[in-house]
């Protein structure tokens, strides 16, 4: 119990930037205390000066410990600092685990670390991470962790029992990546839970030309480990024998996944430096696809930005007409269009190919739910909760469906759910900026509406020029009765643009206390639609 309250002490002064303050302060301390060492003497003061001014800087540093854990600098000026939400777990004790719904084996991949020296080389052991997370997943034997929650934990200092606790599963995979040269070396290990000691581990030095048959070769001896049999072929749906666009890709994905104005940018321009180096790239394409549909839905809904989209998820289904990646993409891009029946075409097609592919049951349930068929979205969403018990959004946005359409037991069990699985996110990840964005609601339905909006003003200051976050804040107040927050919310979205995902506005059930207001009506008129 006390290294618990040692630990979440730690974290809270973290939080606070109380750590970051207190090595600034000694260092402008030190500056001053040599500085008038220097130059008092020169000026004829008394000796004692010097004295004063080393006095008055340790005095100092206690007091600004407790300025910078009282308030923080926020980007409307200095401010008092508001304390997470309050759990209602008991402070020293950590989030509870989330339910295992289902008995199959689970894993966690954590983030293989970056061994190269060189912050660069991030974006390639994050990639490598990924790709042995999406092989295993394939298994339909195996709960894989999905890759939020994994990585959040990067650079964490929890244990593997806590951190196989706090995420409900049998096993965790860690490791490292070192790159040299044309030279990597990839250590893995993966560890019991139960008993914390090794299942099974090995390192691999290798060319970067055998990368894809690294990743195999790890997936398989994962899945041998855990006296799996495997039912579907641990393979690499790499899709390009060419090393450079391969690393160009892992590029774009580790920008993608950031999902700002400017990440997308970024990945915009590495998926298309993928596709420049290997014209027939398929998940180059479906990566670029997906990266013009988010700027589309969310930033620029322009003809040309739609029709951008649209093209490449065309070329992504042309050159891999049986890849599910490709398949999403295409309906993704044809969502952003406004074609729902061809998007729902190619999602159904998707899931033929990959049933539990959590990604594809996500965003079809988006696509449906834009369409106005909540009903389907809401079994899409839950589909997709069995399929990454951790993962949040889908759960969140299911809870928020079947509340507003007053589904009783069902919908007080998806918001129990979401409630849970957000706080355990939250726990692992306090500044997790998609989970401070979906949690208002799903905490208001759960009569935490003080929470809920805390969480909604902490999204806020820590991205104010986010369309998408500013945007959930508004849904949020609205949802909470405060309209003329909510309203003044949308105004600031729409004066950075006019840009929003008004079929989303119009089919969120959160918005519905504001559809009869003159000032939301003349609001919504005045975003871009098709």
């Amino acid at each position: 119990m006390a290294d618990s309250r040692l630990t979440n002490f730690w974290s809270e002064l973290r939080r606070r930037k109380v750590v970051r303050a207190a090595v600034v302060y000694l260092i402008v301390a030190w500056v001053v205390v040599e500085v008038a060492s220097v130059m008092l003497p020169g000026l004829l003061l008394p000796e004692w000066t010097e004295r004063l001014v080393l006095a008055l800087a340790i005095i100092g540093f206690p007091l600004a410990m407790v300025l910078a854990w009282a308030f923080e600098l926020s980007p409307d000026g200095m401010q008092r600092e508001k304390p997470p939400p309050a759990t209602a777990e008991a402070e020293d004790t950590p989030s509870a685990p989330t339910a295992r719904t289902d008995s199959r084996h689970a894993i966690a991949v954590l983030p293989l670390t970056n061994m190269s020296g060189d912050a660069e080389n991030e974006y390639f052991s994050d990639g490598i991470t990924e790709e042995i997370l999406n092989l295993l997943a394939r298994q339909p034997q195996l709960r894989v962790v999905s890759r939020t929650s994994s990585f959040s934990l990067k650079n964490t200092s929890l244990d593997i029992p806590t951190i196989a606790k706090r995420l409900n599963v049998d096993g965790v995979l860690e490791g490292s990546v070192r790159r040299v040269g044309n030279r990597v070396r990839i250590t893995a290990q993966l560890i019991d839970a139960a008993t914390d000691t090794h299942l099974w581990s090995d390192s691999y030095d290798r060319e970067i030309e055998d990368i894809f048959a690294v990743q195999t070769e790890i997936a398989r001896s994962i899945v041998d480990a855990m006296n799996l049999n495997p039912e579907e072929c641990v393979e690499c749906e790499c899709v390009t024998e060419n090393v450079d666009a391969y690393e160009h890709y892992l590029r774009g994905r580790h920008y993608f996944h950031q999902i700002t104005h400017a990440s997308l940018t970024f990945a915009r321009q590495m998926f298309s430096r993928a596709i420049e180096i290997d014209p027939t790239y398929a998940r180059a394409y479906a990566g670029l696809a997906d990266t013009e549909s988010v700027i589309a839905q969310w930033m620029d809904r322009s003809p040309e930005q739609r029709a951008a989209a649209d093209r490449a998820s065309t070329k992504a289904l042309e050159l891999a007409p049986d890849l599910a990646e490709a398949r999403s993409s295409r309906g993704f891009a044809l969502t952003v269009n406004g074609d729902f029946a061809g998007a729902a075409e190619q999602f159904e097609r998707a899931l033929e190919l990959d049933p539990k592919n959590y990604e594809v049951l996500y965003l079809y349930g988006r696509s449906r739910f834009a369409q106005g068929e909540t009903a389907h979205a809401a079994e899409l969403w839950g589909r997709a909760h069995d399929a990454q018990p951790d993962e949040f959004q889908s759960i969140a946005l299911r809870s928020m469906v079947l509340n507003a359409a007053g589904n009783g037991e069902e919908a007080r069990e998806a918001n129990r759910l979401a409630v849970e699985v957000i706080e355990c996110r939250l726990d692992l990840n306090p500044d997790d900026l998609r989970a401070l964005s979906l949690a208002p609601s799903v905490m208001i339905d759960a009569g935490r509406p003080a929470d809920g909006l805390a969480m909604a003003d902490r999204a806020v200051q820590m991205a104010p020029m986010e369309g998408s976050v500013l945007t959930n804040a508004a849904a949020a107040y609205a949802h909470a009765g405060q309209a003329d927050r909510a309203l003044a919310l949308l105004e600031r979205r729409l004066q950075q643009s006019d840009t929003i995902y008004r079929e989303w506005i119009e089919n969120d059930p959160d918005f519905d206390s504001l559809r009869d207001d003159p000032r939301f009506i003349a609001l919504l008129e005045r975003m871009a639609s098709d």
